[in-house]
């Protein structure tokens, strides 16, 4: 069992997929409280929806080296998909979020920290 922290701007958002993988969940929709939590709490990996998820990246990393970070977006911008490559996330998925493919990639990045990318992008 993983200590999952969370994020997504949007409060609506269904984490129980997370919940029903076996993980402990702390959940935001605001970037300086996850930062903060980060900051206090032992985090084995974040799951980060959208830009703003990946502008915390940096200040993730800043606590750790190794802070191990899933990134998430609705529709991919292949802009922000660039911009999140450079900061090697341990993977990129996109919504919906499927529960075995999310499963997949927390295990790796629990066990090694490999870098995946699943879902395709219409350039």
């Amino acid at each position: 069992m993983a200590q999952i922290l969370a994020y997504d701007a949007d409060p609506e958002m269904n984490w129980d997929v997370v919940s029903s993988l076996g993980h402990d969940v702390k959940t935001f929709n605001d970037p300086g409280e996850t930062i903060d939590y980060a900051q206090e709490n032992k985090v084995d990996i974040a799951l980060l929806s959208n830009a703003e998820g990946i502008d915390m990246i940096k200040h993730l990393r800043e606590i750790s080296p190794n802070f191990k970070v899933v990134i998430f977006c609705d529709a991919p911008d292949i802009m922000e998909v660039r911009r999140a490559l450079r900061l090697a996330p341990c993977s990129f998925l996109f919504k919906p979020i499927v529960k075995e493919e999310l499963d997949a990639c927390l295990k790796r990045a629990l066990l090694k920290g490999k870098s995946t990318i699943k879902g395709s992008l219409n350039v």
